[in-house]
């Protein structure tokens, strides 16, 4: 005999509400951690006021910290502090990453927040303490960070938000061996002598990553001593002036690919409109040797230009540092204004190139200028470097001939404007097809050391610096 099981509705009815209500529970809770997850699986953006950060876009329990070098500060430093001050790093937990603008210290973004409470310490210090922690405490960077600090005759920090480290004056003792013959003594009569422009911030280099680099510039390029066009073109193209586009320029096939593996092509060299041709040097005796090749960054360089048309009294060195990296090209403005004969080309414009042989920019110059003059010549437009002793006291001025830069020029008329400096010193812009003089111009790679020596003058045309090729 089986016996029934009991059942009582009014527990049934009880049990199953108790159920639904759990689930109900659950879900609403899951519902709820999923916004809070939510929250953080992206990024949050921090605002800074009156030197404490306030969060847009959400809410959460993200401690901060700042300090300088050791010591904690009670707030974040203000951009263009009085002390020099300048961000280094960021360190934060649970894999979230700050996102730094040193162009704008109002806002802070960090990235991959997924989780609540998450701290991040800010790291500030002086300008050699970033370079050093950005290139590494080994580094030939660094190297010259520390020398600057009591040299102020030689170097000086720039005034972009990128605070790059520059040689300056007519005569710095800036000269550095490289491109020598490989297994011999560094000297005058086994290496080229090169120059170092400077030690260069928040350079991207070809993956992506931010770092400190020193920019180097031959001296007196035999090779390229006889002038070559920026860029020709045939006669139906842009009137067979050129384009000024960089990542398309004749010059730039032949720098990095002939000039930079030591080896006969099929670029040519031009000098003259209408695709006018000139002889090449021998590229196998007269281009970049291997050691010295593997030494080159390939980085991101910058190729925008002016918003309006060339006007001389514009181009100040730190409006042309800024439009240089900007948004706009050396097309644009012919389109606007209906294109035409001077403006066919169908080459796509570019604002970036990623490469290793590239050309000084136009600021590079300006910035290049030192002694009690200094600060009246930044002042000035570069076209007038001319006078004043603007170009007196540039080591970048090469007296008597006219120099290219990396950099389109804009005309509201013409699709091949290039800046130059010409023989008297001052910058303007002109056709692409004209036979100047090209100065190569690259990135040291971070790992590449400057070797220290106890020459009183080391760094001078006498005793240039020596690199540590082991790298």
């Amino acid at each position: 005999m089986r016996l029934k099981k009991y059942q009582d509705k009014d527990v049934i009815i009880k049990r199953r509400t108790l159920i639904i209500f759990s689930l109900l529970f659950v879900l609403v809770i899951g519902l709820f951690g999923y916004q809070s997850y939510g929250r953080y699986q992206d990024k949050a953006t921090f605002r800074i006021i009156n030197g404490k950060l306030k969060m847009t876009g959400g809410s959460g329990d993200i401690e901060f910290a700042f300090y300088n070098g050791d010591q904690k500060l009670d707030t974040m430093p203000i951009q263009n502090n009085e002390e020099g001050i300048v961000f280094i790093k960021a360190e934060c937990t649970n894999d979230a990453i700050l996102k730094w603008d040193d162009n704008n210290w109002d806002n802070i973004v960090i990235n991959n927040l997924k989780k609540t409470k998450t701290s991040c310490s800010l790291y500030f210090g002086s300008k050699t303490e970033k370079i050093c922690a950005s290139a590494g405490e080994k580094s030939g960077a660094c190297y010259l960070a520390k020398k600057s600090d009591n040299d102020t005759t030689n170097f000086t920090y720039d005034d972009t938000n990128d605070t790059n480290l520059r040689y300056i004056g007519a005569t710095p003792n800036n000269y550095v061996y490289f491109n020598c013959e490989e297994g011999i003594e560094p000297s005058i009569e086994t290496c080229e002598t090169w120059r170092i422009i400077g030690v260069m911030n928040n350079i991207e280099d070809e993956n992506g990553v931010i770092g400190s680099y020193i920019k180097i510039i031959s001296d007196k390029s035999e090779q390229f001593e006889k002038g070559y066009s920026w860029d020709s073109s045939h006669s139906s193209i842009n009137n067979g002036y050129g384009v000024n586009e960089w990542s398309e320029a004749d010059i730039e096939k032949v720098l990095n690919d002939e000039y930079l593996y030591r080896r006969k092509g099929t670029n040519k060299c031009y000098s003259g409109n209408n695709n006018s041709t000139s002889t090449c040097p021998d590229w196998t005796n007269a281009g970049i040797r291997d050691e010295s090749r593997n030494m080159i960054a390939s980085v991101k360089w910058n190729t925008g230009t002016m918003p309006v048309a060339y006007d001389d009294n514009l181009i100040t060195t730190k409006y042309m540092y800024e439009v240089e990296r900007g948004s706009h090209n050396g097309k644009e403005l012919c389109l606007e204004n209906g294109g035409g004969t001077n403006c066919n080309d169908k080459v796509t414009r570019t604002t970036t190139w990623i490469g290793k042989v590239g050309l000084m920019y136009p600021s590079d110059y300006g910035y290049a200028v030192g002694g009690d003059i200094r600060a009246t010549c930044l002042d000035k437009s570069l076209y007038y470097y001319s006078r004043d002793n603007c170009c007196e006291n540039d080591w970048l001025f090469y007296i008597l001939r006219t120099q290219w830069t990396i950099t389109p020029g804009s005309h509201p008329s013409y699709a091949y404007y290039v800046f130059y400096i010409d023989s008297s010193g001052g910058v303007n812009a002109s056709t692409a097809y004209n036979a100047d003089v090209v100065r190569p111009t690259l990135y040291l790679k971070s790992d590449v050391k400057i070797i220290d020596r106890d020459y009183e003058d080391y760094g001078s045309s006498t005793h240039p610096f020596e690199l540590d090729y082991n790298i």
